[in-house]
């Protein structure tokens, strides 16, 4: 697919902006669960310290533990803090006021006076276990006690629910900002280009002639090289008509010397020659008038069609004024074209010639668009032209030696020059009885 490079730019910076913020808020939530963890797992490390620092043993060797703690929640029977001390052989000597609708697992196979953390299911919830056993030794005997604190872990899990919330609404947050400033940055850096390309659109539409826009230093030596290539492009058309003029002009004086010497012959084959001689000179004339045609040009400046028009129907209306042909122009003033002024002065001046040669009285030139196509439509009262006659005018690369009588050169040389153009005529009966021919470009 074809993207432009503005899209390209900002899907790039979209798709890692993405890829950066989602493993940032990953690294981040991962970071602060540890750390969260890490913290609870640590109170309830410092609540074993606790327990082990108001422990005692009597005179008659009994574990005691004061039924009120410093700790608030271990006195509390719906609390979300548990503490209980049991011996080796799982005998419950003392636990919290928090204990009585809690009962924690017995454990076993634990290292002396290792930390021993796990998580827990109780109740259908969830308790971060820490497993403490130490020996107490006294002077009659020696006991092992295990020391075991539970947290529930909804404290902790809304924590980091909560956490996770705001972490992701602000990189969302942040996201939009950084997506919105990305695209302010992208449509002011990339803003030249669109000039450029509003300027070739200018062009294209034969508005303008040349970059004229001051563009940054990145782009000048583009912008600057393609006004030398049209430059050099117009000039070179102008040498190449120049020199076709020059060619035209040059042969036509031997060949007028040669049509008076075979004039004044006397030979059997004089007609012959005669014949010949305007042969060639239709030929030159055709195809000097087939290689000064411009073509279709995508940047050729857009002109005017109804002034070209009305001038070549007032000079027709002069060379057939005793016709006194009715001649109506249906063209807007406004109605443009993207076609060299001399081809175009070629193109309708053979038709319309042919037009005011062939019709009765009538002669109608109108112009519109279709689909983004011109049509100029010549039409007129006269015989009209029969379908064999038009099927060969129409034929591609007809030859200017294959002429038909009346309408067939001025015909075909238009037929070519539409298709330097991409253009086509196709010619049909018209409504007023004649010939109707119509162009497409």
């Amino acid at each position: 697919m074809n993207f432009s490079i503005h899209t390209r730019i900002l899907f790039s910076a979209l798709t890692i902006l993405i890829l950066f913020m989602g493993l940032t808020g990953i690294v981040l939530d991962k970071a602060f669960r540890n750390n969260t963890d890490n913290l609870q797992k640590e109170n309830l490390r410092t609540q074993i310290y606790t327990l082990l620092a108001a422990a005692e043993i009597d005179a008659n060797g009994k574990f005691l533990l004061p039924q009120d703690m410093t700790e608030p929640r271990l006195n509390l029977s719906e609390s979300t803090l548990h503490a209980r001390v049991t011996t080796k052989d799982n005998n419950v000597v003392w636990q919290s006021k928090s204990m009585l609708n809690i009962k924690l697992p017995f454990v076993s196979d634990i290292k002396m006076g290792k930390f021993s953390f796990s998580n827990t299911q109780i109740n259908e919830q969830t308790f971060t276990l820490v497993n403490f056993i130490t020996q107490w030794v006294t002077d009659n005997n020696e006991q092992i006690y295990i020391f075991q604190v539970a947290e529930n872990r909804n404290v902790l899990n809304s924590q980091i629910i909560f956490f996770r919330k705001n972490l992701w609404g602000w990189l969302a947050g942040v996201s939009f900002i950084l997506i919105v400033i990305q695209t302010f940055i992208l449509r002011w850096g990339l803003k030249p280009l669109r000039y450029v390309a509003d300027d070739l659109l200018e062009m294209e539409n034969g508005k303008e002639k040349r970059l004229t826009a001051q563009y940054p230093k990145e782009i000048t030596p583009l912008t600057k090289n393609l006004n030398q290539l049209l430059d050099s492009s117009q000039q070179q058309l102008t040498r190449y008509r120049d020199a076709l003029g020059n060619m035209a002009h040059s042969l036509k004086t031997p060949i007028a010397v040669l049509h008076g010497i075979i004039e004044r012959a006397v030979t059997k084959d004089k007609d012959t020659a005669l014949e010949q001689i305007k042969t060639i000179n239709t030929i030159v004339e055709y195809q000097l008038q087939r290689a000064a045609t411009v073509g279709r040009l995508q940047l050729a400046e857009a002109i005017n069609i109804y002034p070209i028009a009305e001038k070549i129907i007032n000079t027709l209306g002069k060379v057939y004024r005793d016709k006194n042909i009715n001649a109506q122009l249906d063209i807007e003033k406004s109605f443009v074209a993207k076609i060299d002024e001399g081809d175009l002065f070629e193109m309708l001046g053979n038709i319309i010639e042919n037009a005011f040669k062939w019709c009765n009285k009538k002669v109608s030139v109108s112009a519109k668009t279709i689909n983004g196509r011109i049509q100029l439509i010549i039409e007129d009262d006269g015989p009209g032209i029969d379908t064999i006659k038009s099927e060969l005018i129409l034929l591609r690369g007809q030859r200017a030696d294959q002429t038909t009588p009346g309408h067939g050169l001025g015909l075909a040389m238009v037929n070519d020059m539409l298709l330097l153009y991409k253009g086509s005529m196709e010619i049909t009966q018209s409504s007023l009885g004649g010939a109707k021919i119509t162009i497409t470009i």
